[in-house]
């Protein structure tokens, strides 16, 4: 059997622009460049014969389906929406296994207001929107958006009009926008955002690795004011919001936090079967998290704090 050698830390141009620190490198795989490179290998059909996703960084929700980002065996899955039981991911769109190819290295999704999906990718600097095509090569069409201006991407939102893109680039340690139609992403703000979410009123919140842990930025003034601050979470993965309430993974905390819109956080879940929880979304009645290291989703219940697998086993 012929194997692929992966490195964890992308070479060249993927890099970030500066110093590694420890929360930079925190999230084990959550940036490319780490402070010390490791290299995986896998057997040569391994993307295509993975039954589930390996590393499944991001969970985001569609009309009718939950899409989960998968760095390690490089692809988005899906399973099917509203999900109260277990069921077997199927692959919706397939990565590169060579560097520097069609997301060879996806860290955030969000779906596309028609249709299909959009994917950061580090690999290649790049947003695609991705969409199911029998005929074409692989069988999706993946269509650059920012010509590969963006540094790294690590979250990603849509506004609430369906019209513009928001990216949180960790290398350049901002926030950028760009049209739906794709262009060259323009500067909104200086906030690190590793997880993006609007909320009930149309305002873009940010969840960063920095001093502010979460930002609320007005995407009109292109202005950011702190909301939650003094680091209270130890690595802060991903941001949630829902009906007024938003919610924070903690990868080195193995918890969910909540806050609210005036600053008040405390922590809302704190179990032991959390090994790692980075991605988040929220409902009415659950929150969504997703776990890399138990490369597991869960549903918690909002009242109960009842959790359910997402991934049959």
């Amino acid at each position: 059997m012929r194997l692929v050698v992966i490195a964890a830390a992308l070479s060249g141009t993927c890099l970030h622009s500066h110093s590694a620190t420890a929360q930079d490198a925190a999230d084990s795989q959550a940036t490319p460049a780490t402070a010390e490179s490791k290299a995986v290998t896998y057997p040569d059909d391994f993307w295509t014969e993975a039954e589930s996703p390996v590393y499944p960084r991001g969970a985001v929700i569609s009309e009718n389906a939950l899409f989960v980002v998968d760095s390690d065996a490089p692809g988005v899955w899906t399973v099917p929406w509203p999900a109260d039981k277990a069921a077997n991911p199927e692959r919706y769109v397939t990565g590169s296994r060579y560097l520097r190819k069609t997301m060879n290295r996806p860290f955030c999704a969000t779906p596309h207001p028609e249709g299909g999906v959009l994917v950061g990718d580090a690999a290649t600097r790049e947003i695609y929107h991705i969409t199911p095509n029998a005929d074409a090569p692989g069988g999706q069409d993946a269509k650059p958006l920012n010509g590969g201006f963006l540094g790294i991407p690590m979250a990603l939102a849509v506004s609430p009009d369906g019209k513009t893109i928001y990216v949180g680039d960790a290398e350049r340690r901002a926030t950028f926008a760009l049209p739906i139609e794709g262009g060259e992403p323009e500067l909104v703000v200086r906030v690190n955002a590793r997880g993006l979410i609007f909320d009930d009123e149309g305002a873009l919140y940010a969840v960063t690795p920095d001093a502010d842990a979460v930002v609320k930025i007005n995407v009109g003034e292109k202005t950011s004011e702190p909301v939650v601050t003094d680091r209270p979470y130890g690595f802060p993965g991903g941001i949630a919001w829902h009906d007024g309430t938003g919610f924070v993974s903690d990868v080195y905390g193995k918890c969910i936090w909540q806050f609210t819109a005036d600053g008040k956080t405390e922590k809302w879940f704190d179990e032991e079967l959390l090994r790692g929880p980075v991605g988040l979304s929220a409902t009415a009645d659950a929150v969504i998290v997703s776990d890399p290291k138990a490369k597991q989703v869960y549903r918690i219940d909002r009242e109960s704090k009842e959790v359910t697998k997402l991934f049959a086993e």
